[in-house]
């Protein structure tokens, strides 16, 4: 066929505004960056410096209350205490900031067993849900390392001698189912986004038996987490979001490992997801990453990677971390730093704006 005869051009001219057309119209991946870390502000400092914080590259933050917010607590929070909080959730003029979670803390001496401990918790839960809601949050966050007692380690459970773990365990995904609940009761469909989830249990996340899986976990300091996390998806609403948050990309030092945790959540995990909710966690459970700027800026009390570049390079890394996150990430990701306030500009590393929003 001759290649400028009339119905050849006519084809190309037709695949070219056909291609044309088609990338116009192909939706975009949203993908958002949230910060939080030590310079966790308060909704006061929030609804009083909220123009000024959305100068910073970020889509949201993870903020808290000045009430107490460790949920877990086996004692009912009073209301009255947050009044001052609730005025300024209701207050916050968010513009720029679409995507804001509000705190919640897991460390507590409750007992799994315990049900007027669990009224009292499940209260704690909607308060806090509910507050997030008043503040026009897209959700929770919730996180699971205990900041005092640990309330996932079965060997240090209250009844350990008399019941078994494989008893703990359906206990505690009642509890997760009653903590699900108690959040959506106040805040319906929302997204919660934990620093780990599944993702925690990646030694654990392949081909073995049911006996084998429990007796590895029955050890771990986390091992009645899953359960809690399987009761939570079990009775979530279907528009409820789960993001699992992966805190171990704090460390990964290049692309790699960010496809292998996205293989890991997506895949893998699925190995300690009972067959009846695998569908769901499929289509409830994203893929966070973890941004970790004390690493890449040399910034911790240990030295690490970060501490034998260059001022050009810390950056450098820093770039290329939030371009893999983002990449890897099915919508969220999580912006961690202890020894710096990105809303006070006190130590901020050289270069670090730069190298988020080029990222």
């Amino acid at each position: 066929m001759n290649p400028h005869s009339p119905f050849v051009v006519r084809l190309g001219l037709g695949v070219a505004v056909l291609c044309a057309y088609s990338v116009a119209q192909a939706p975009t991946l949203e993908k958002k960056i949230v910060e939080y870390g030590w310079d966790v502000p308060t909704a006061e400092y929030v609804r009083g410096h909220i123009r000024e914080m959305e100068q910073r590259p970020f889509d949201g933050v993870i903020f808290r209350l000045e009430g107490k917010a460790n949920v877990l607590e086996p004692a009912a929070f009073e209301e009255s205490a947050y009044a001052k909080d609730f005025d300024n959730l209701a207050n916050i003029s968010w513009e720029k900031f679409a995507d804001n979670f509000l705190m919640m803390w897991a460390a507590s001496e409750q007992d799994w067993f315990d049900d007027a401990q669990w009224a009292a918790i499940t209260h704690n839960t909607s308060l806090i849900a509910k507050a997030a809601r008043t503040g026009k949050c897209v959700g929770i966050c919730f996180d699971p390392e205990p900041y005092g007692k640990n309330p996932w380690t079965y060997r240090e459970t209250a009844h350990k001698d008399t019941k078994p773990f494989a008893e703990y365990n359906a206990k505690v995904r009642e509890r997760g189912v009653a903590f699900i609940r108690a959040i959506e009761q106040e805040f319906p469909h929302p997204k919660i986004l934990s620093f780990y989830q599944l993702a925690l249990f990646a030694p654990l996340c392949g081909p073995m038996s049911d006996d084998e899986r429990a007796a590895k976990l029955e050890s771990h300091d986390y091992a009645l987490y899953p359960a809690f996390l399987m009761g939570m998806l079990e009775a979530a609403s279907p528009e409820t979001v789960f993001i699992d948050g992966n805190e171990s990309a704090y460390y990964y030092h290049d692309a790699l490992p960010y496809f292998e945790a996205y293989h890991l959540i997506t895949q893998r995990a699925l190995n300690m997801v009972g067959p009846a909710l695998r569908a769901k966690y499929r289509a409830q459970v994203q893929v966070g990453q973890a941004l970790y700027v004390d690493q890449y800026f040399g910034l911790r009390a240990q030295k690490v990677l970060g501490n034998y570049m260059t001022p050009a390079e810390q950056p450098k890394w820093f770039e290329h971390n939030v371009y893999w996150a983002m990449q890897t990430s099915d919508r969220y990701v999580w912006c961690y730093s202890e020894r710096m306030n990105w809303w006070t500009d006190k130590d901020v590393p050289q270069g670090a704006l730069d190298a988020l929003r080029s990222g």
